[in-house]
């Protein structure tokens, strides 16, 4: 699953974001990427991966230490990733 979220510049980390994350039941592994820099605020990019992952917990998880998911991305459910960009 991939997210585009923001979290607050003062307060929090993107390490305290990951491990909130990585609680999250069926969450194996967390990526997070500052890809915007705000005066107030900071834009993510959140990969979070795993088996049987409730998307509510994982927005909980990040309103727990402040954010906000604008979007969700990116999403791959199934026996196996199908190549992005194949639309057969």
């Amino acid at each position: 699953m991939v997210i585009d979220a923001a979290i607050p510049t003062k307060g929090v980390t993107i390490v305290d974001v990951a491990r909130e994350l990585y609680k999250v039941e069926g969450v194996k592994a967390v990526r997070i990427t500052v890809d915007d820099v705000d005066v107030d605020v900071l834009g993510l990019a959140i990969v979070v991966e795993g088996e049987n992952i409730d998307y509510r917990e994982v927005e909980e998880a990040l309103e727990r230490v402040g954010g906000v998911v604008h979007s969700i991305d990116e999403v791959v459910v199934g026996e196996y990733i199908p190549q992005a960009g194949a639309t057969t």
